[in-house]
């Protein structure tokens, strides 16, 4: 053991002393290697990571330029359409409105108002006369019951009321026949001329 030591004093290594040094430049040895694959490792993964995603964007970037153009043409499509169906629904409505104007229009002939105002005026005599009736008839039942003046005033009330109405009305009917009978000579008939 002392030539040992006197070797490790005189420069001279041991072997206990090479061996630790072996070791202890494996494990740096090691740990080097470790570390650099490591650093390989990352740069071989980013490496294959970019190059599937310039694989897979530069694909697509074609793809998405189309669609988006497909989708621009489609939206003034679909512009020209919407145009196209707002100027039929226009068209539709005043074609309709014409025809319902045209339906609707109220041609007044002096002589079918005549007959009409004159069955009407009928009409309202008969009413008139069915509810004269009625309350003649319901004074004569009145005076045949004894007690049977409430109700019987009630009836009268109520059929006076009628008669009033009608009465109204028939004045209304002849005062529309007089009004188509004025306006028949200012309006003249489309054949007619002036004469002379």
């Amino acid at each position: 053991m002392k030539s040992q030591a006197q070797e490790s004093d005189d420069g001279v290594l041991s072997e206990e002393e090479r061996l630790q040094l072996l070791t202890k430049a494996g494990q740096r040895n090691r740990l080097f290697i470790l570390a650099l694959a490591g650093v390989l490792g990352t740069l071989m993964l980013v490496s294959v990571g970019l190059n599937i995603h310039n694989l897979f964007s530069a694909g697509d970037e074609p793809r998405i330029e189309v669609l988006e153009k497909q989708v621009k043409r489609l939206e003034e499509q679909l512009k020209v359409q919407q145009s196209a169906l707002n100027n039929q629904e226009e068209l539709l409505a005043s074609q309709q409105a014409s025809q319902l104007t045209g339906l609707f229009e109220r041609a007044e002939n002096p002589n079918s108002i005549a007959q009409v105002s004159q069955v009407l005026r009928a009409q309202e005599r008969d009413y008139q006369q069915v509810m004269n009736g009625l309350k003649a008839g319901m004074r004569d039942l009145a005076n045949m019951l004894p007690g049977s003046r409430s109700w019987l005033a009630d009836y009268n009330e109520m059929i006076d009321r009628a008669l009033l109405n009608s009465r109204k009305r028939s004045e209304e009917i002849e005062a529309w026949r007089d009004k188509a009978q004025q306006a028949a000579p200012a309006a003249k008939p489309p054949g007619s001329a002036n004469p002379g």
